[in-house]
């Protein structure tokens, strides 16, 4: 985790001015981290993460894919809830094979189930 206090560290030899402008930017920036509203394709606010949704298979234990357009191969995929949404829900997602450049391979054994993920690359 990293430390508001390893700006002050790296800055110590900077005039006093420019110590505290920088300071100040670094509070701003990592005290207003956010992924934002989690809306369908949308990139979040301060993070390399795109929103998806999709609806899991009829069939319990079929594969299905999300496409999620970015250059390379997302690195993780956290499942959310847009609370603004009703009966949005987080149900278990199994990863059938590695993600590529244009699609998430994903199993569940909910059905017929509407959700909503960010992918992060």
């Amino acid at each position: 985790m990293a430390k508001s206090s390893f700006i002050d560290t790296l800055t110590g030899g900077l005039d006093a001015s420019v110590r505290r402008a920088l300071r100040a930017v670094s509070d701003y920036y990592f005290n207003n981290l956010r992924l934002g509203v989690p809306e369908d394709a949308t990139r979040a606010e301060n993070f390399q993460m795109y929103c998806f949704s999709a609806t899991t298979p009829a069939t319990a234990g079929t594969e299905f894919s999300i496409s999620h357009g970015c250059q390379t191969p997302p690195v993780s995929l956290i499942p959310v809830l847009n609370l603004a949404h009703v009966g949005e829900q987080i149900v278990p997602l199994t990863v059938t094979r590695a993600a590529d450049t244009s699609r998430v391979y994903l199993s569940s054994t909910s059905t017929n189930a509407p959700i909503r993920v960010w992918v992060e690359v």
